[in-house]
Order: C-alpha cells, then structure tokens, then sequence
C-alpha cells in the first residue's frame, strides 16, 4: 500500500525522480548517436535489440530502445517524445498508472512501454475506451511501429472473426475495453478451436484507466442466451398496478443505493390489487417484477440512464455519455424500462458467464495505464489493482485561470448566469466549453441558447451528435465557438486554440470529394464530362486514378484517416492534402492567436459532479501545453449532488439570507460544503467498488479454475483417459467415505448398482470385491482394483475398441462437445446460486455473522456440487453413450 507517513512519501517520490531523470538523460545521450544512423542501420539495430532482449530481458535494453523509439518516431511521424513522455514511459513500463494532463501527448507516451514489450513475442494490448480512439491510435502509430519491425493489429466489432484472430497475434493489438472482454469470454465459452481468438495475455496498457477500472468496475460483463419470451401481460399489470402506489407511503427511493424498498402498506395494497396472499409465490412471485417497476419509473431517468431511439431503449454510460447499443441490464430490469418506456419488450434471457472490468484485467501478468486524472484515485487503484499512482508534470507550465465555484439558491437561477457567461464570451469571441451532467440537461440549455439566437454545437448521447463527434471536439476551439458536450472523458480529440486545422482540410477534401462524385454520377447518367467543379481538376484525377489503381471505397477511408494515410494513399491525393494544409496553416496560426489573446478557451461546468476527477477531466480541456484559458463551475443547492450527500437546508437559509434567485455568492463554507459532498460520494461509491471485487474474489478464483480446465480440454482433450480418471476417482471417493467395515463396503456396493447403475457402466461382469484378512471389526486392505477396477478398464477399452470400426475421431469430436456441455451447464447453475446467495446473504447479519465470510463459506459449498456434477455427468456420457455403448 501507499506509504501514508509524508516524510517517507516524499523521500520516495524523491529517489523515483532522480533514478528517472538519470534514466531519461542516458536515453537522451544515447539518441544523439542514433542521429547520425541511417535508416536500414536503425532497421538493424532494432533488430539487434529484439535478440538481446530475449536473450538477457527488457531491462537491459529500456535505455537504447527508448533512445531509437524516440529517433525513428521522428524520422516516420514527425513526433519526438518530450522528456516528460519519456519519464511517463519508463513509468508505464514498471506497471504503474500515471497521470499525464490532457494534451501533453498520453498516444505517444504509450508506444514507448508498448514497443519495448512487444519484443518478447508474446503480444501486448492496448486497451481504448471507443472504436474511434482505437482506430485513429493504431494508424497513427502503425507506421513508428513498423519501422522498428513490429506489426500492429485492429479489433473491431465490424471485422471478421479470422481478421480480429490475425490482430490477436500481431505484436501489437489496439482494442477498446469492451471488446477485449466479451472476446476473452466468448474464447471461454468456445466449444470449437477454430472459434477462440485470443492467445494467453502478457502485457495489457490501459488508455483512461480510471474511467475502465473505476467509473465502470461494478460494471458487470455477461454473455447470456435467450430462454423464452417474456412475460409481457405481467410486466403490463405490474406496470399499471404501481401507478397507483404512493412514494414514501408504499414504497421508498434509496438515491444514494439508486434502489426501492416497499413498505409494509406497499405490499398488502399490491397483493389486494394482485388478489394473492404474498409476492414471493414460487409458482407466481410477483416481487421482482414489482422492484424492477418501482426502480425503472423512479430511479432509472430517460435521458440521463438511457435514451429510447429506434423504439428501442438504450443505456448511455454514465462515465463517457456514449450509448452503449450492445448492453441490457439483467434480472428483468431492462424489460421493466422497455415496458415503461412503451417500446417492444425484448424475450428473456439467462446468463451464460460474465466477469467485471475488476477480475479481468486483473489476468494480465503485467498491467499498466494513463489518464489525465488518477491521483485522486490513487488509494483506490493500490488496494484493489495493486498499482501504484505516479504523477508526470506538464512539459510547459500549467497558466490555466481556475476560478471559484459560482452557488446559486436554486436551478432556474443557475441556468440564468449559466445563460450570461455564454453570452458574454460569445459576444467578446471567446470559444466556450459548457459541460452537462446529462442528455436532458444538455438539450434544455441548447433550446435557451436557441431562443437567444447563439449558433452552438451539442455532443451527446443523441447517435446523431456521437457520429459527429471528433468533429464538434475538433472545431469548439475556434474563435466565437459555443459547445455543449455530456462528460468529457475520453474524447480522444483535442481542442486547439483556433480550431484544429488537420480537421478542417480533412472536411473540406471530403466535401469536394461528396460533390464530385455525386455529379460524376449524374454526369454519367448523361455521358457528359465532369466540368462543373473548375477549381479543383485535381479531384477528377484522383477520382480516376482511385477507379483504376484501388477502388472508390478506398478512396473515402483514406480521405476519413488522413493525415495517417499520407504514407498508403496514392500520390496525388496526398499532394492535395499537403496543398490545402498549406493553404490552412497560416489561417489557424492568425486565429490561434486571437484566442489566445481572447484568454483561450472557457471552460463552464453546469453541475459538479459526484467524483472530482470527471470536473477534472472537464477543466483539463482547457489550458492544455501551456494555452491560456478559463475554468468555473455554477451550482446550484438544487444539484442532484447536493440533494443527496449535502446539507441543503442549512445552505439555502445560508444562501438566500443575502441574494436574489438571480444571484450567486461565494463563500468558503459554500465550498467546503461542495467538496464535502463529491468526497462523501467517491468514499461510498470506493466502498461499493471494494465490496464487489471482495465478493467476487472466490468467484474469480473459481473462474480461472474452470476456464484453464475447460481450455485444457478444448485444446487437446485425452478423451480415454479422461473417462477413466474421472470413473477411478468417483470409484476412490465412494468406497473411501464413511466406509470402515466389511459390511459396509458390501453396502456401498449394493447402493452403487441400485443408484448409479454401475453394472450398465462397465458391462455384465460379475461385481466382486476381494477382501483381505480383517482385524477385529476394521479391514486392513482392500483390493478393488482386481475387479472393480478392472472392469472398468476392460469396458471402456472394449466399448472405444468397438467405436473405432466406426468413426473413431467422430467418437472424440462428440466426446469433447459432450464433456464441454455438461461443464457449461454446471457453471451456469453454479453462476445462478451465487447470484442467489449473493442477494440475500445480507440478512445473515442479522445473527450477527459476518456476510463476506458466509458468502465466500457458501461459494466454496456452490463450486464442490459444481464439480459433482460434472464428475457424475462425465461418468454417465463416457460409459454410457449409446454412440459407443456395447
């Protein structure tokens, strides 16, 4: 753990700094020598390098790699890691989580450790939080990566599997968060080699680490299978009955649990309206429906938890404000919102396997990460992950002007001031970030600014803002620039002063580019010539040649990854680029520097948010490498923050004893109080994160258990001696369990033919066991394995014998698929008791036992008739299996 003495804290930090800048020094001498190199020598060096590694470990040539990563990202990309990068990717590569402030280069930093870990051959991932950053990182460092011979791969949800399989084993693997689990349990489920995509982890480098391993690790991951049809005249009647319950009468909202209790009122009025006797009926309960009702009309929000779009409801997640298409609450949850919300109601499903954010990357033997905001975090990251926090400073002084907080009374007073300061920076041409809490907020400021007539851009969970994302986050530096965005967390662009001039020239090509084809359609339609766009011939050229050299499809990717595909595109497409970059430059410098001059750009928060870190991620969009620029929050007592973790009452009669709705006040108990509350919130939301890693600890540990023996089996099954291992060990625990005495040896005997059909199993040999002497009543020896023993050896090689004339790797094949069926039910039984134990082992406190050592207690009991099961089953299909039966 993080030392907590400040003394030792502060030696420490000392000695990492002085080992560090030694380090980064030899790294800079060493790339002095490299300058002279040429590029088929730094080829051979990187090459040299990679058998040296190896041979004596990455530690022995960190300093020289570092130095030639550093020369050959200059000579490909045109970047050259600042000292602080460097320091940043030493840091990486001992497996710490390092905070580096937006735009001081994270992308960069990052191919420092990833590149030096990709010499071992054992493939390294780099984990982004969309597609688009994962994308966009890949082909901008494809070509660094390549010229120090390593080979990069993409995951995406829209390839193939054999492409996202050929990307696994590249030495290098860009893949968003998601993805690389649902892939890994996907991997963990696969009855079919050809299926599994992933090799065994090595090193994994997390992009926003704390928005993956923080904000979403109670998230639980799960791959389910439909079951059935829901039940939708009952969700209606439930639905329809709790209209007609009365909050804090029937029931209570828990804001701070996000969950609903009913009272004893509550439920004898939904069993007089049900007309039965209680909700927990085992036949027809009606309780989760009830609960699950409750918390879609009262605690999930339209809007905040989800959007409803193409008559379909949709999570929006509460870290990144993106919709999340592919996920659905479990437990009957999402069918209970879809119901509310009046939209098709989506068939039942059971889950299969899941894991969290939490236990899967703790399967990484090498874990490490970056975002602009951890330290606050730091103690979180230690106990649970085992990483260390380390801080790199900015390259160029922090100027950013942090104002205080802006309290208002109430949220209509707030929304006013919110109103006047866009205002009045749109009216001076001063660009103005506004951050919002959520899609409703968002979309009621932008309906205000409408009726004041200020031209703005909105980011949010709306698909039709996401699509144009890079866009909005590219431009919302520019002069007179307004923009309204939901949670700015892994954006992955960055706001320049004066907008982003690489974006602008890629908009302006792709337009030209829309036009011309669209009239060389008609112009085809016609047989006339393409004419009309005089002012670009070039475009009708590199429209040809595309035609005749690649194809039109490619044409539009290389246009939407330029400036990365300057080096793959054809010829003249990249001199128009490099043309009209040209043209752009010196406008975005003019521009840049009226900003600048205009105090950079505005940062206003709406709300505080309950961590610190998501304001920080807001305020870090501003002020980045040393720009000037401006941060100020306006809250209200009315702010859900508030509401929940904060002393209202006292505030407002604090507040309002000496303004108007319409004024704000600050005040160092004002936000002291603030700060209390967003404190309150990351300690309890830090102990739920706690509570569920400690809860799922056995679990995971089970986890890992039954995904090694599953993958054993999938990867090279010993089919006859599988069955016959298993049998023997059925056979030992049998005889050997409360089994002292001749007689009863004879009993169990007898209950083995009579409940388990042993006879069927081996066949019709004479059951006999042969008995040593006795000495009194005890038996000194047995020896079964002359007769029971043998019998089943003789059967199961008879029986295999037999099966051979036939088809003997049909007889594996259906062996393997058989063994992986029975094991896949059993954990998803197992996966729904601790599901069970895990919602009701709270009420074991009530007797005054612990309920983590109850739980854990439980699990262990779960996971032995887990594996009963499958002894058993496997037992029965190996012996019994009429494909081989005799």
């Amino acid at each position: 753990m993080i030392n907590s003495n400040p003394l030792t804290r502060n030696l420490f930090d000392l000695w990492t700094k002085k080992n560090l800048k030694e380090t980064v020094n030899n790294i800079k001498i060493e790339a002095q020598f490299l300058k002279l190199e040429s590029n088929e020598n730094l080829i051979q060096k990187a090459y040299s390098l990679k058998k040296k590694a190896n041979r004596e470990g990455l530690e022995k040539v960190l300093v020289e790699w570092f130095a030639l990563t550093q020369e050959v990202s200059e000579r490909t990309i045109g970047l050259r890691h600042f000292d602080t990068q460097l320091m940043a990717g030493i840091l990486l590569h001992e497996g710490n989580v390092v905070e580096m402030k937006t735009g001081e280069g994270k992308t960069l930093a990052s191919t420092l450790p990833v590149s030096l870990n990709a010499l071992s051959g054992l493939g390294v991932h780099v984990v982004t939080v969309n597609e688009y950053l994962a994308d966009r990182d890949q082909k901008m460092m494809a070509k660094l990566y390549k010229g120090l011979g390593l080979v990069t791969g993409l995951v995406s949800s829209e390839e193939t599997t054999k492409n996202n399989r050929a990307a696994y084993t590249a030495d290098i693997t860009y893949v968003t968060n998601s993805q690389v689990v649902f892939d890994y349990l996907r991997d963990s489920t696969a009855t079919d080699l050809n299926d599994v995509l992933m090799r065994p982890f090595n090193y994994c480098i997390i992009d926003e680490i704390d928005s993956v391993l923080i904000d979403e690790a109670r998230t639980p991951l799960i791959i389910s299978q439909q079951v059935g049809e829901s039940n939708i005249p009952k969700l209606l009647k439930v639905q329809k009955i709790i209209s007609k319950l009365q909050q804090d009468v029937d029931f209570k909202v828990n804001e701070k649990e996000r969950d609903v209790e009913l009272t004893n009122e509550g439920s004898e009025k939904i069993c007089k309206l049900l007309g039965k006797e209680n909700l927990y009926d085992t036949d027809d309960g009606y309780m989760l429906e009830v609960l699950n009702a409750l918390k879609a009309n009262y605690v999930f929000k339209k809007d905040k938890d989800y959007i409803v779009l193409d008559n379909k409801v949709m999570i929006v997640d509460g870290s990144t404000g993106r919709v999340m298409s592919d996920r659905r609450w479990s437990l009957g949850l999402h069918e209970a919102v879809e119901t509310k919300a009046g939209v098709p109601v989506g068939k039942e499903s059971e889950t299969k396997t899941l894991t969290t954010y939490q236990n899967f990357f703790t399967l990484y033997p090498k874990l490490s990460g970056m975002s602009g905001t951890v330290i606050t975090v730091g103690k979180e990251f230690e106990e649970i992950y085992k990483l260390k926090t380390r801080e790199v400073p900015t390259a160029k002084p922090m100027i950013r002007d942090d104002l205080q907080d802006k309290v208002f009374a109430t949220e209509t007073g707030k929304w006013k001031g919110v109103v006047e300061r866009i205002k009045k920076c749109h009216e001076q041409g001063q660009p103005i970030l506004i951050g919002t809490a959520n899609v409703d907020k968002s979309e009621l400021l932008s309906e205000l600014l409408v009726k004041e007539g200020i031209k703005h851009e909105v980011l949010n969970a709306r698909p039709e803002n996401v699509n144009r994302e890079s866009q909005i986050i590219a431009f919302a530096g520019k002069k007179g620039a307004v923009t309204i965005a939901t949670n700015m967390a892994g954006r992955g662009t960055d706001i320049i002063l004066g907008g982003n001039p690489v974006f602008k020239v890629r908009e302006k090509l792709s337009n030209l580019f829309e036009i011309a084809e669209s009239e060389k359609q008609i112009n085809d339609q016609t047989n006339d010539s393409l004419t009309k766009d005089n002012s670009y011939p070039e475009i009708k050229e590199i429209i040809k040649d595309y035609e005749e050299k690649k194809k039109l499809k490619t044409l539009k990717i290389d246009l939407k990854t330029l400036p990365y595909s300057r080096d793959t595109c054809l010829i003249n497409l990249k001199n128009l680029y490099d043309k009209e970059f040209e043209v752009e430059k010196p406008i975005w410098k003019k521009e840049n520097k009226e900003v600048r001059n205009l105090g950079g750009l505005f940062v206003l928060g709406t709300e505080r948010a309950e961590s610190r870190r998501i304001d920080d991620q807001l305020r870090g969009r501003s002020g980045r490498q040393g720009d000037p620029g401006v941060s100020e929050f306006y809250v209200s007592l009315d702010d859900q923050l508030m509401k929940v973790f904060g002393n209202t009452q006292m505030l407002k009669g604090f507040l309002n004893s000496g303004t108007t709705i319409n004024e704000s006040l600050n005040s160092p108990l004002l936000t002291n109080a603030l700060q209390q509350a967003q404190q309150k919130v990351e300690d309890f939301f830090f102990e739920g994160r706690k509570s569920v890693f400690q809860y799922d600890e056995v679990l995971n540990e089970q986890r890992k258990k039954f995904y090694k023996l599953r993958q054993e089996i999938l990867n090279g099954p010993k089919y006859l001696e599988e069955g016959i291992y298993v049998t023997e060990s059925f056979t030992d625990s049998f005889f050997s369990k409360n089994s002292k005495t001749v007689r009863s040896k004879n009993q169990k005997i007898d209950q083995m033919k009579k409940y388990y059909e042993f006879e069927n199993w081996t066949g019709s040999y004479a059951s006999k066991i042969i008995i040593e002497e006795e000495d009194g009543t005890e038996i000194k020896s047995i020896r079964i394995g002359l007769t029971i023993y043998n019998e089943i050896w003789i059967s199961t090689d008879l029986r295999y014998g037999g099966a051979s004339i036939y088809d003997y790797e049909y007889v594996k094949e259906g062996k393997t698929s058989n063994i992986l069926e029975i094991m896949d039910t059993a954990w998803k039984e197992h996966l729904e008791r601790m599901s069970f134990i895990r919602d009701t082992i709270q009420w074991r406190s009530f007797g005054q036992l612990n309920p983590l050592l109850e739980y854990n207690s439980e699990a262990i009991n779960s996971y032995e008739q887990f594996c009963k099961k499958i002894q058993f089953c496997m037992i029965y299909y190996f012996l019994t299996d009429s494909i081989i039966k005799v």
